[in-house]
């Protein structure tokens, strides 16, 4: 019987319901351990209150308590995800000495800082996976903050427009990325541009290709109830819904999807958003879109199913993802999706024409919108199509840990004994 292999997986966020897609995809990842019979003992960390959530007799949930979180910062506006800003977790580091590979899950934080300290000194191989365009989101968010801090007054003028300071936050990060990367003995990916840098770092053999996983058994056509949607979310028959998922923020360029859907809907074309999630833009979207927006704050994982299955469209408009949990559970449940271009996210489904990309701007939006909305047959083969990808191409959680994750975590434990 071969070996466990012992690997500390570190996401060093807040595990909750209303967690975003980075927790999501971990959180999946441990329920798939524990139905698989892999020599793999697994412990996936997160920041929180110190806990310690038995999944099965190798697979367990770890929360420790942060040295310094975000939510600290009283002064900041908003921040989408609290993390640990400080340089040296103690705790996680005495706990990391029993592992045999160490994963990483961001670049930048507490726990990625631990890790590269304790693998340098323990020989223990370090593995790395990108879930989160930080450096895009830091400039997005530093730019944010400076505007609300400081108005349109002449300081906040010269900190974005003179000393580029949101540029040079986000070069910083593009640089700890950088240095992170050259500390590992593997990165997984999944944008192209992401590949790019860590085979430049690493060398082609080091970097492999992450996926995402999707339940089928909960998100599927099966799970379609249009007028029970329509019902409950006071959607007139006859107009087209229009889905969005995550945070509603800057960061997910809602306000752009939400301009766009304004313009449509002030020129006759008969459109309903629903955004389903939490953020400090959910009032924007009620101001300007009236009683053609719902607003439900946070849907449990089995609704958002029935609400993939039921709407005529998913919007992902952020412009800034590396990975798409909505998107690939959107296109399980057969449902269209319109994509911004930019954030490549199309790229990552082979271009699949169960995906429309738009450009950027509320005009582009706005034309993608009407006509998508002008066309049944367009609808129709967006949805045969999003079937077709599923059945084809759709990885379950188990592919990815078997498939991708475990032969990774072995290969970096082996060569590293062979190198001691």
């Amino acid at each position: 019987m071969p070996s466990t292999l012992r690997v500390a997986v570190l996401v060093d966020l807040h595990r909750s319901p209303q967690a975003g897609g980075h927790v999501k995809c971990w959180e999946r990842l441990g329920a798939a351990t524990v139905a698989n019979d892999l020599p793999l003992d697994l412990t996936i960390y997160f920041s929180g209150d110190e806990a310690t959530e038995i999944l099965g007799p190798y697979t367990r949930f770890r929360a420790l308590p942060p040295v310094f979180s975000t939510e600290n910062l009283k002064f900041l506006p908003y921040v989408p995800d609290h993390t640990d800003l400080g340089w040296y977790h103690r705790k996680l580091g005495q706990e990391l000495r029993q592992y045999d590979v160490i994963h990483t899950t961001d670049a930048f934080f507490a726990f990625a800082q631990t890790a590269e300290r304790i693998s340098n000194e323990y020989r223990i191989p370090l593995v790395t996976s990108f879930h989160t365009d930080t450096p895009s989101y830091t400039r997005i968010f530093t730019r944010q903050t400076i505007e609300s801090l400081f108005g349109g007054g002449w300081l906040g003028r010269k900190m974005i427009r003179d000393w580029n300071v949101p540029e040079r936050k986000g070069r910083s990060m593009d640089r700890k990325l950088a240095q992170h990367v050259s500390l590992c003995h593997t990165a997984l990916v999944t944008r192209e541009e992401d590949h790019v840098l860590a085979e430049k770092i690493l060398g082609k053999e080091h970097v492999h290709h992450l996926r995402l996983g999707v339940d089928k058994a909960v998100f599927g056509p099966h799970r379609a109830d249009r007028s029970g949607v329509e019902q409950e979310y006071n959607i007139p028959p006859g107009h087209i819904a229009v889905l969005f998922v995550g945070r509603i923020d800057v960061g997910k360029n809602i306000l752009t999807l939400v301009d766009a859907m304004e313009k449509c809907i002030a020129a006759g074309t008969p459109l309903h958003l629903i955004a389903a999630g939490q953020g400090p833009a959910s009032a924007y979207v009620k101001q300007r879109l009236g009683a053609h927006a719902s607003l439900p704050g946070f849907v449990p994982p089995e609704k958002l199913a029935r609400l993939y299955a039921s709407v005529d469209c998913l919007a992902l408009s952020s412009e800034v993802e590396i990975r798409s949990m909505a998107g690939v559970e959107a296109m399980a449940s057969s449902c269209p999706v319109l994509v911004s271009r930019k954030s490549g996210v199309a790229q990552l489904f082979n271009h699949t024409p169960a995906m429309q990309t738009v450009e950027s701007g509320v005009a582009n939006w706005a034309e993608a919108l009407r006509l998508f909305a002008a066309d049944p047959a367009l609808r129709q083969r967006m949805r045969v199509a999003a079937l077709d990808y599923s059945r084809n191409h759709l990885a379950s959680w188990n592919d990815v840990l078997a498939e991708d994750l475990f032969i990774v975590w072995k290969e970096a434990a082996e060569k590293c004994k062979r190198a001691a």
